[in-house]
């Protein structure tokens, strides 16, 4: 199926995705109510891949919205890293030396529940306008040399969007790499297409592709061979996780994912702790737990599979390694 046409097939009723799980809405913590303040949303390729009738399936708990998001302590807030535009009108933050965050787009193919910028101010970034100023800025701050395209999911726009995207930077002399951050290859992995692969390969650019699961259940055949092509065409390919209580909180489900990512030519890179987001405490995995389990993942994976746990602390210039925090 063309991937646009199934993005559209996607789910956005709860009650669909627990029909087709087999699931009593009647008989599980479903908060339908929450769809006002952060939208449901699952494509059918990532919900395929859900164990039916069972509530307690991790793939399940990263999507469905519960009544643990209305408990919200006070350190749960709905800008938990402070992120602000570059500029003003700008669809650029500059975090850290040398790269920058161009917001391409507010939408994804599928809505954690644990979503850092569930709340975030997208119509404000994502104009045409706030584009342009985003790539004067670029040029005339030197010191950038990469630019992760973030969003929402980048990959959400068309092959024909990330191409101007492309041109535009490669016209800037000093921007030397892109980086893409989504979710698409693994939710909806129709998106890696020859054509997407295509122009990947064929910037002047320095590319990769850093792709976010969770859960080795998020990794199925047709997961594992679109990634195996991005790595074949020669595609740098990592992995960033979120450290996620009830769903990846134990040593033998990291160690796995980690293996099979390795599997599809994907390398960890970051586990991250958290974002304290409003509406997703209920995830929160405290620092202890955290370090014991990189204890034990350092015993059991090689160095090179070894995910480096981090938190983000807002106007820090990095991502914090967890036992320096």
């Amino acid at each position: 199926m063309n991937w646009r046409k199934e993005l559209v097939s996607s789910y956005t009723r709860i009650e669909d995705l627990l029909s087709l799980l087999e699931l009593d809405i009647n008989q599980i913590d479903a908060l339908i109510s929450a769809e006002t303040h952060f939208p449901f949303k699952v494509t059918q390729a990532y919900a395929s891949r859900i164990k039916l009738r069972d509530p307690n399936d991790p793939l399940l708990l990263q999507v469905l919205p519960t009544s643990s998001e209305l408990v919200n302590p006070l350190n749960f807030v709905d800008d938990p890293v402070e992120e602000e535009p570059f500029e003003k009108d700008s669809s650029l933050l500059k975090k850290y030396h040398g790269r920058a965050l161009l917001i391409a787009t507010g939408a994804c193919a599928i809505n954690c529940r644990y979503c850092f910028r569930r709340a975030f101010p997208y119509q404000h970034m994502v104009r045409t306008q706030a584009l342009e100023n985003a790539f004067e800025q670029i040029s005339r701050d030197l010191s950038i040399k990469e630019v992760i395209l973030s969003g929402g999911d980048p990959l959400i726009l068309d092959d024909q969007q990330l191409v101007s995207i492309f041109e535009s930077l490669q016209q800037i002399k000093h921007v030397e790499r892109i980086r893409i951050h989504s979710r698409l290859p693994i939710v909806l992995p129709s998106r890696v297409t020859k054509q997407f692969i295509k122009l990947m390969r064929d910037t002047s650019l320095k590319t990769s592709l850093v792709v976010h699961v969770n859960h080795p259940n998020e990794l199925d055949n047709l997961t594992i061979e679109s990634l195996r092509r991005c790595k074949e065409s020669g595609l740098i390919l990592l992995n960033q996780s979120v450290l996620l209580r009830n769903i990846n909180n134990n040593a033998d489900t990291l160690t796995k994912l980690s293996e099979v990512l390795f599997s599809a030519g994907v390398l960890p890179y970051y586990m991250h702790l958290l974002d304290r987001v409003k509406g997703a405490s209920h995830f929160e995995v405290s620092d202890t737990e955290a370090l014991g389990l990189e204890a034990q993942l350092r015993i059991r994976l090689p160095g090179y599979l070894m995910p480096t746990f981090v938190r983000e602390i807002s106007k820090k210039g990095s991502k914090i390694p967890l036992a320096q925090i």
